[in-house]
């Protein structure tokens, strides 16, 4: 009886090779991919209150006026948190403050303030604010002062940036708008008058006490006249006015 023999073995190292190749190639794309991810997850601070100064911005005193200020804060309706580092894992102020009020679980009357100190040694500031604590924050005012801290805290320090930030909000908070504008031109003009009103007495004083042609303090001197104004360099004379 005829033995059929067996059909011969395909090699298959062809298609081993490819798979092992096509591995590879997707282990070269994960590798990058895997590391920005563990990148992006480390681990973010931990909240230790409402002042999370891990920057190490403030003075014993500068954290006793912003508690004072984040107590009247607190009963407007807005509860302020404040975080200082140095160290962003996103590179991306906007998407950190976005992260920590997440991870923190903020309530919806927080308004996250961020300073982060990034590698050219500059301060950037950020805000992010609770659904109740968004209606409640004028604009463009509340841009404003988030601008201006960010100037501060570059020319001078973050504490006082975010003393002045804290301070300005509450301002706008306690007297609106419109108010405190209207009340710094009504002292400006006051100032204004006053200036001329005291130029105006200094040029007064100055013609009836000093010589008009030396300018040296005329002495008073009686005579049979009356009294006289003389000046002792020049000799300038002038009768009283009556």
């Amino acid at each position: 009886m005829r033995r059929v023999p067996p059909p011969p073995r395909r090699d298959h190292g062809g298609e081993g090779e490819v798979r092992a190749g096509g591995r590879d190639l997707r282990a070269l794309f994960a590798v990058p991919l895997l590391a920005s991810v563990l990148a992006a997850a480390e681990p973010l601070p931990e909240p230790v209150g409402a002042i999370n100064d891990y920057g190490q911005t403030l003075e014993r005193a500068d954290r006793e006026q912003l508690e004072h200020l984040i107590g009247s804060l607190k009963e407007r309706g807005v509860s302020l948190v404040y975080l200082a580092s140095w160290h962003d894992p996103f590179g991306d102020i906007d998407l950190y403050a976005r992260a920590i009020f997440s991870a923190w679980g903020l309530p919806k009357d927080a308004l996250l303030v961020v300073f982060l100190r990034g590698e050219d040694r500059r301060w950037q500031v950020a805000a992010r604010a609770g659904e109740r604590v968004g209606p409640l924050l004028p604009q463009p005012e509340w841009e404003d002062l988030l601008a201006e801290a960010r100037v501060t805290a570059n020319r001078a320090q973050p504490a006082v940036a975010v003393e002045n930030l804290a301070a300005g909000l509450l301002s706008l908070l306690t007297t609106g708008r419109q108010e405190p504008q209207e009340g710094r031109r009504s002292w400006a003009w006051a100032y204004a008058v006053a200036g001329l009103i005291g130029i105006g007495a200094l040029i007064l004083a100055a013609r009836a006490f000093l010589c008009p042609h030396c300018l040296r303090p005329l002495r008073r001197r009686p005579s049979l006249g009356g009294i006289l104004w003389v000046c002792p360099r020049c000799r300038y004379t002038r009768a009283s006015r009556r």
